[in-house]
C-alpha cells in the first residue's frame, strides 16, 4: 500500500446542515488525516454551515454550479473534469441519487480509478407514480451508475436496491453503510431553560419536526395536521427546526389556518439534540420520500416517540415500537388522531441511546465502515494495476 494519503473527492449538492452533509462532516472528522485527504465539490451552493469546519480540518472546497440547460451542463462537465484532472484524485465518492450516474461518467472520462456511487434515497414516493420525465431520469441514472461505478454504497438496503437493482447483494463491490450520528450531544444533561427561550408555556405538549423547508419534507401537510390537532388540544404546539425555500409559504399557510401563535419557527440550528431532548415531546416526519433520515435516528437517540410516513425505510427503527408508520393517504384527521394518541400513551425511551452505541447508527462505527471501503477499493485497484493491462477505459464492474 502506498504511503501517500488517499485523495478523495466527495461530490454533494451543498454543505448545509442536511442529513448527508452532517454525516459526512462527522464521519470524515474521524478518519486519520495522514491517510485520507478528503476534498469536496458542491454544485448547488458555494458555501454552507460546514464549510469553515471542513476547511479548518484541511479539506479543499470547490463549487461548480450545475444548471439544467444544455449549456450549463456542458460548462459544469468541462470544469468538473478539469478539477478531477488537476486534483489527481484516487477516489471519486458521489452522494445522492438522481445525478450520481452522470458524475461517475465524467470521472470515468478522466480515468479516476475508483468511482463510488452512494445512494442516499429511494424510488418509493408517496402520492403515486413518478412522472415520465422523472422516471426517464431515474432509468438513465441507474444505467450510468451501473456502467461507470467501480463500487456502490447504499445508506439502506432499500436505497441500494433502488440504484443498483434488486440483486445488489450478489455483487461484492456493493454494500450498505448506515449513516450514523454523533451520540455525544445526546449524552449531555437536559437543559431546563430551552422551553423558556422558545416561549413554550409550562405543561405544553410539543410536536417537533426537523428538516429543510422543501416539497419532499411536506411541512405544509404537517401544519394542516397541526391545525386539526390544535382544534381539539389547547395544550399542543408545533416546533419547526430548519430553513429552506418553502419556509415563507409554510408561514403563510399557518396564517391562513390561524395557528401562528402555536407554531414556532426555530430556524436552522446546531442544537438539534438539545431541542429534541429538552423541548419536544414527539417527533413527526411526513416526508414524501426518504432514504434513511439521520434526523429520525437523532429523534430516537433523544428517546422521542416518532410518527413518520410509511415511505421511510424500516431500517431506521432502532427497536420494535419506537416508530409508528402511517401512510400520507390516511389524511389530516388520521395523522392528527395518531399524534394525539401518541402524546397520551407514549413515553420517552432513554434506553435507545445505549442500543445505538455499538451499532452502525453511531457515526464512529460508520466512519470505520467508510475507512474499510476506501482501503478495500484501493487495494483492488492496486492489484488490478499490477496485473496485465487490457483496456484503461473499461467501465466499472458494478452490475
Amino acid at each position: 500500500m502506498c504511503n501517500s494519503p488517499t485523495r478523495i473527492l466527495h461530490v454533494v449538492g451543498t454543505l448545509n446542515r442536511g442529513g448527508i452533509e452532517t454525516w459526512l462532516h462527522d464521519a470524515i472528522a474521524r478518519l486519520p488525516r495522514e491517510r485520507y485527504q478528503c476534498d469536496f465539490c458542491t454544485y448547488r451552493n458555494e458555501r454552507g454551515a460546514y464549510a469553515i469546519d471542513l476547511e479548518n480540518s484541511g479539506s479543499d472546497l470547490h463549487f461548480i454550479p450545475l444548471g439544467s440547460s444544455p449549456l450549463a451542463i456542458f460548462q459544469f462537465s468541462k470544469r468538473f473534469r478539469r478539477l478531477l484532472r488537476e486534483g489527481t484524485y484516487d477516489i471519486l465518492h458521489c452522494h445522492g441519487f438522481s445525478l450520481v450516474g452522470f458524475i461517475l461518467f465524467l470521472a470515468w472520462m478522466e480515468k479516476t480509478p475508483i468511482r463510488i456511487a452512494h445512494a442516499h434515497g429511494t424510488d418509493r414516493k408517496a402520492g403515486g407514480p413518478v412522472s415520465l420525465v422523472d422516471g426517464g431520469v431515474l432509468v438513465l441514472d441507474r444505467f450510468l451508475t451501473r456502467a461507470f461505478a467501480t463500487h456502490g454504497v447504499g445508506c439502506s438496503a432499500e436505497a441500494a436496491a433502488a440504484l443498483f437493482g434488486g440483486r445488489w447483494r450478489d455483487d461484492v463491490k456493493i454494500r450498505v453503510i448506515h449513516c450514523g450520528i454523533n451520540l455525544k450531544p445526546f449524552e449531555e444533561p437536559i437543559s431546563n431553560s430551552v422551553r423558556d427561550e422558545l416561549g413554550i408555556p409550562r405543561g405544553a405538549k410539543v410536536i417537533g419536526h426537523v428538516g429543510s423547508f422543501s416539497q419532499v419534507k411536506n411541512q405544509c401537510f404537517l401544519v394542516e395536521v397541526a391545525a386539526h390537532l390544535f382544534s381539539r388540544r389547547p395544550d399542543a404546539m408545533l416546533l419547526l427546526v430548519g430553513e429552506g425555500i418553502l419556509r415563507r409559504s409554510v408561514e403563510d399557510r399557518c396564517s391562513e389556518l390561524g395557528i401562528c401563535s402555536r407554531v414556532i419557527f426555530a430556524g436552522e440550528s446546531s442544537r438539534v439534540a438539545e431541542l429534541m431532548r429538552s423541548a419536544m415531546d414527539l417527533f413527526v416526519m411526513p416526508s414524501l420520500h426518504e432514504g434513511l433520515p439521520l434526523v429520525l435516528l437523532e429523534a430516537q437517540a433523544a428517546g422521542l416517540p416518532c410518527l413518520v410516513s410509511d415511505v421511510v425505510s424500516r431500517e431506521a427503527m432502532i427497536s420494535d415500537g419506537t416508530i409508528q408508520f402511517l401512510p400520507l393517504a390516511s389524511g389530516v384527521e388520521a395523522w392528527g388522531n395518531a399524534i394525539s394518541s401518541l402524546l397520551e400513551t407514549s413515553t420517552r425511551r432513554p434506553d435507545l441511546l445505549a442500543r445505538m452505541v455499538n451499532s452502525d447508527f453511531n457515526v464512529a462505527v460508520s466512519a470505520h465502515r467508510l475507512e474499510d471501503l476506501y482501503d478495500m477499493a484501493r487495494q483492488c485497484t492496486e492489484r488490478a494495476s499490477s496485473a496485465p493491462s487490457t483496456d484503461d477505459m473499461t467501465p466499472g464492474a458494478v452490475q
